[in-house]
């Protein structure tokens, strides 16, 4: 196993330290980054925990992030905050996601979850307005959360609607049709 400082020694015994186009860099990884470690933990069901929180902290003040990565990176960040139960932290993060650049729209969906769990549906409808920028694979998320969002403001209409939505993009998608056996549809004359 090769250590920063073998590395370092061979360098510069090699003479390359002195030219600028081989410096040595200043950081040395075996393994993935935080930030990949961050998401890799969020891909996983149930592994949302206080270390995964650090590891994802860690990662967001890495400087050498691109813009679109710090932005994956704060909504990895803010996603663990929200499987946590942490909202304030969690809409912190993900509103510093969606701010780097133009919304991202499957940020928006962490976004809408963590504001319908602040007591904040209207602003979650808000954040979900343009579901066609989430994207495809996720869309029936969007609709599902933005369903939750009409269900807690007593729109049932709206609610019922994005529901069906929700269903008919993801059929067998659980939740959304656990919804919809809550609603009776019923032709008024």
């Amino acid at each position: 196993m090769f250590s920063s400082r073998s590395i370092t020694a061979g360098l510069l015994a090699l003479g390359f330290a002195a030219d600028p186009a081989f410096a040595a860099p200043d950081l040395y990884r075996n393994g993935p980054t935080p930030a990949e470690t961050c998401a890799n933990g969020v891909a996983t069901p149930g592994a949302a925990s206080p270390a995964l929180k650090r590891v994802c902290e860690e990662a967001v003040s890495e400087q050498a992030l691109s813009r679109k990565d710090r932005a994956a990176t704060l909504a990895n960040s803010g996603i663990v905050s929200l499987r946590l139960g942490e909202y304030e932290p969690a809409l912190d993060r993900l509103t510093q996601a969606a701010e780097l650049g133009p919304m991202h729209g499957d940020i928006s969906i962490s976004l809408a979850a963590t504001l319908i769990r602040l007591g904040r549906a209207d602003e979650a409808i808000e954040a979900l307005s343009d579901i066609e920028a989430v994207s495809p694979e996720n869309r029936h998320i969007a609709y599902y959360n933005r369903a939750l969002a009409y269900w807690a403001l007593e729109d049932a209409e709206a609610a019922y609607r994005d529901f069906y939505a929700s269903a008919a993009l993801k059929p067998g998608f659980g939740p959304a049709e656990e919804a919809l056996g809550q609603f009776q549809v019923a032709s008024i004359e």
